[in-house]
């Protein structure tokens, strides 16, 4: 599946370009997210390949997300017969419709090089490829489709497709993270000498401390040495650091451990998300690791049983995030318990604000 979808669980803040796959042997699916949000009233190339150890996804030529979460065919030859392409929306209860505009959609037998990707979305599909199975520009519909839930087509537009956009100054490229990550703007850097003149940049290290002022998360020593490390690495481009430490005496936060893109909302969403792959949240919460079977009887009886301690089983109905019960520090993997110790960057801005 390939669609528009938000990173938190049954959100809508921050959509994002998503592929979406589950082979018939895997257990779950994986899906695999581009870094940033999807820009809203814009033309955009989104393709994504499967070879049977890898799912890539990419955006405008660029890839944007990989995940190595399936393994093996798609289904058997037994099956394929029975598989069905839908474009538009799925078959769900729910209804899942796309709104907007589809130009053109292509099919191949194999999965494709990024290098044969980036000339697709450029130069556009030629169809004397033996490994392509169909490309469709929605101008003969009848020929190609059937329509699936009203029994309506689609409405059929005349228009002029724009040509791929060379990467902006003002934002990052798609494989980026930052406006520093564009190609044209380090050229023009190092080319145009007076963008080099001096500049100062500020920033502050948040540390943070128990609440007596003790075991801090970096020492004096080690920030000093960062902060040397930058001036001397950036100074043959006249750029100066200047430095803000902020100190912040909390044991709770202190004694928590911070998993980066590991949002609250991915753990136990049905995905085993990578980020959230760890012993602090139950492997994901059971989304990437199965610990055996629960029994009924085991859940909520005053012990904290680990092969309950997952998404399904509510996280043995709390019993494994209850202080008086077990030592949560260890075992509490439900991410809306405020005893939980694995946090995101986000929670943790939200604490220290």
């Amino acid at each position: 599946m390939i669609g528009i979808q938000s990173v938190e669980y049954s959100g809508r803040k921050d959509p994002r370009f998503f592929f979406s796959l589950r082979t018939d042997r895997a257990r779950n699916a994986t899906t695999v997210f581009a870094h940033h949000r999807y820009h809203a009233n814009a033309w955009t190339h989104v393709a994504a390949s499967y070879d049977g150890r890898q799912m890539k996804l990419y955006v405008n030529g660029a890839r944007v997300g990989a995940s190595a979460g399936q393994l093996g065919d798609l289904h058997s030859a037994f099956m394929s017969s029975c598989r069905t392409l839908l474009i538009g929306g799925d078959s769900s209860e729910d209804g899942h419709n796309f709104r907007g505009y589809l130009a053109s959609f292509t099919l191949w037998k194999t999965a494709k090089s990024q290098e044969e990707l980036k000339q697709s979305y450029h130069r556009g599909v030629h169809g004397g490829d033996s490994l392509l199975v169909f490309n469709a520009d929605f101008s003969k519909m009848e020929n190609q489709w059937i329509p699936e839930k009203d029994s309506h087509y689609p409405s059929w537009e005349i228009m002029l497709l724009p040509g791929p956009k060379l990467a902006s100054p003002l934002i990052p490229p798609p494989c980026g993270l930052t406006v520093c990550d564009n190609i044209d703007v380090i050229k023009n850097y190092n080319s145009y000498w007076p963008l080099r003149n001096e500049k100062l940049i500020r920033y502050r290290v948040i540390n943070i401390h128990d609440d007596r002022r003790l075991n801090p998360t970096v020492s004096k020593q080690q920030i000093e040495l960062q902060h040397q490390a930058l001036n001397k690495a950036f100074s043959g481009y006249n750029i100066t650091w200047d430095l803000t430490i902020t100190e912040v005496l909390n044991t709770t936060i202190r004694n928590r451990i911070i998993l980066v893109n590991c949002e609250k909302s991915k753990i136990g969403n049905d995905h085993c998300d990578p980020e959230c792959d760890h012993p602090l949240t139950g492997y994901d919460g059971g989304d990437c690791r199965f610990l055996g079977r629960c029994y009924v009887w085991k859940r909520r009886d005053g012990i904290c049983n680990m092969e309950c301690n997952n998404i399904l089983d509510d996280f043995d109905d709390g019993d494994c995030c209850d202080p008086t019960i077990t030592d949560v520090r260890k075992t509490c993997f439900d991410p809306d318990a405020p005893e939980r110790q694995a946090v995101s960057v986000v929670f943790l801005k939200l604490q220290i604000a």
